[in-house]
């Protein structure tokens, strides 16, 4: 009876505390808590320094601002002219967000936009408020500043995005330029109509052959008719004005590539051809980027409106570029190509690289033809590499089900979800000594940019200099002792040396050291290490950044001929560290899981404790 009572005293007593405290909180919140719009401007903090977002004021006086609506329209523009920075954020925050704003409040709006952009160079929330004033001054003063930032990534935006229909007008007559305009003028219209497609979902054929009248007048300003072709597609869908502006750009070929965005983003199939007119078999020859890639990334996004392109695509599906390969099968998948069915089911079999036995599940996933399923779940039974096992396991379910594939959330787009095998991986699977001890190489073989040992005497004159589309970008680095790079490692291949480096996302190369000179060029990857074995030197390479995440495995011989390169494996991703385990195989720990690496077996997870 006694533990009883206790017991119940002690609950009694923790519920009246519990009640203080409540009624302590109660009584704080009450006492924060204002009833004017001048009082509630009053509890606004002036902090100094530098403010930040929409400033900082508690949340329940922001609330009780936010309820006076049109009221505090005028108080709170004369805070904006205050000299503390977080009063005026505070203000001009809450002005942006208020409603049931009209034409008449226009100049009050401008006003406070002026004053931000004197006290801090840009135009700041209140640009988002003219989207609620609406009229004929919003609309050509927005417009007007819309020139003048160059970018709708703001709340000039957000005001476009309140107007809707309203705003096109005055974005048309925008572009009505008889007379100079530079480029840079027109360059935030494209992301006001890009909102209008991705979030208002606005779509007029009025105003879309508004666009194209206005495009297809000589007397108009090049820039204003380029832009004018471009944003088209973002408000109509509608196969005639489709055909308009591709014929256009059929007789007026430097319209061509504003034209096919334009047909892009209308999903049209007319889009295809001039898409797969400019795949290409060559090697990228631009340093900056993979043309091929950002073909293939444009045929899937017009989905199965860029099924026409399905029988040159499957040309790619053997091409000597092992990214074309995995970015061939997943256009495949992704416009509903389903003729590549038996070619992509041949894929699954790559026992090299494991990215396009995923492209090939996902593309058969994408398609989902029951078929396949014998294939599918071969993989998932029987591949090396464990998370690829796992995702060929879920297709397998998924398809079995008669799910539709639907990895593409609202928040992703398919850039990324086309990029998705990037991050496919194990996660803190890494190999130490006691897990694999190391086999040492001699100086003589191997030498490494350390503390002991700086390879000076490799130093070289980094070989991007040499060209001439990165030299145009980077002269002043070219041209000064920087350019100058002591190299990360030096591994005696024959009778010369094999120099690799790793600068992350400033690039690497492996190149050939002989008669104390660079000679020879064979890579511009990140080189993580190099081991010779037999008369072979295999390369480590790959590049961890951002969303990127490769590695690859090089296979390099010396013929009479000279040297010879080529990929051999694809590692799991990018490597961090790696080291020989016996005479014929390498441990080699990557971003997305531990490997083991013998050239005749190939790769297999390793076993870590």
């Amino acid at each position: 009876m006694l533990i009883r009572d206790l017991y119940i005293g002690f609950i009694k007593i923790s519920l009246l505390i519990s009640s203080l405290i409540l009624a302590s909180s109660l009584r704080a919140s009450d006492d924060t808590c204002c009833n004017t719009i001048e009082s509630c401007i009053a509890l606004i903090p002036a902090i100094e320094g530098k403010a930040r977002g929409a400033g900082k004021v508690d949340d329940a006086v922001r609330d009780k601002l936010k309820s006076f609506g049109r009221d505090a329209l005028l108080p709170l523009a004369k805070l904006t002219g205050e000299d503390n920075p977080n009063r005026r954020k505070v203000a001009d925050s809450l002005i942006a967000d208020i409603k049931d704003l009209n034409v008449n409040d226009f100049s009050i709006i401008q006003h406070v936009i002026q004053n931000n952009i004197e006290l801090n160079g840009g135009g700041g929330w209140s640009y988002g408020a003219l989207g609620y004033v609406g009229g004929d001054n919003a609309g050509k003063y927005l417009v007007s500043e819309l020139k003048r930032v160059q970018s709708a990534s703001n709340q000039i935006g957000t005001a476009f995005n309140r107007l809707g229909v309203e705003g096109i007008p005055y974005l048309i007559e925008g572009l009505r330029c008889y007379g100079y305009c530079s480029e840079e003028e027109f360059r935030g219209f494209s992301e006001v109509f890009y909102n209008y497609q991705r979030w208002t979902k606005i779509s007029d054929d009025k105003f879309a052959l508004q666009l194209f009248s206005l495009a297809t007048n000589e007397k108009i300003n090049l820039h204003a008719r380029h832009t004018a072709l471009t944003v088209i597609g973002y408000l109509t869908e509608s196969p005639l004005i489709a055909k308009q502006i591709h014929q256009y750009a059929e007789k007026n070929i430097e319209f061509s590539g504003s034209a096919l965005m334009s047909l892009q983003n209308m999903k049209s199939s007319l889009a295809t051809e001039m898409l797969v007119n400019q795949l290409t078999n060559e090697k990228n020859k631009s340093i900056f980027q993979d043309r091929n890639f950002m073909v293939f990334n444009d045929l899937s996004e017009l989905g199965t409106a860029g099924k026409n392109a399905g029988g040159r695509v499957m040309q790619f599906l053997n091409s000597e570029h092992w990214e074309d390969r995995i970015n061939a099968s997943l256009t495949l998948g992704y416009i509903g190509y389903f003729q590549a069915i038996p070619e992509l089911r041949k894929q699954l079999s790559n026992p090299s690289d494991w990215q396009q036995v995923y492209a090939a599940v996902k593309a058969l996933r994408l398609l989902s033809d029951k078929t396949t399923l014998v294939d599918l779940e071969r993989v998932a039974t029987n591949h090396w590499f464990k998370p690829l096992r796992e995702y060929a396991e879920k297709a397998v379910v998924a398809i079995k089900m008669g799910k539709e594939y639907d990895s593409i959330s609202k928040n992703q787009n398919l850039a990324s979800d086309f990029f998705d095998y990037q991050q496919l991986g194990e996660e803190n699977h890494t190999c130490d000594i006691t897990d694999y001890p190391k086999v040492s190489e001699s100086v003589e073989t191997k030498q490494y940019n350390d503390k002991d040992n700086k390879l000076a005497f490799f130093q070289y004159k980094d070989p991007m200099c040499s060209n001439k589309e990165f030299y145009q970008f980077y002269s002043d680095y070219c041209s000064s002792d920087e350019s100058i790079l002591v190299p990360a490692i030096a591994a005696k291949y024959g009778e010369n040396w094999l120099i690799g480096d790793n600068r992350g996302e400033w690039g690497g190369e492996l190149v050939v050291f002989q008669s104390g000179r660079l000679t020879d060029t064979l890579l511009t990857e990140n080189i993580e290490d190099v081991y010779v074995v037999g008369e072979f030197a295999y390369v480590i390479t790959g590049l961890a950044h951002m969303s990127l995440n490769n590695g690859l495995i090089y296979k390099l011989q010396k013929t009479n001929a000279g040297y010879f390169i080529q990929p051999f494996y694809r590692l799991p991703g990018a490597p961090r560290t790696s080291w020989k385990i016996s005479d014929d195989s390498i441990l080699i720990n990557t971003v997305s899981g531990a490997v083991i690496f013998n050239p005749s077996d190939g790769l297999k997870m390793a076993n870590c404790k």
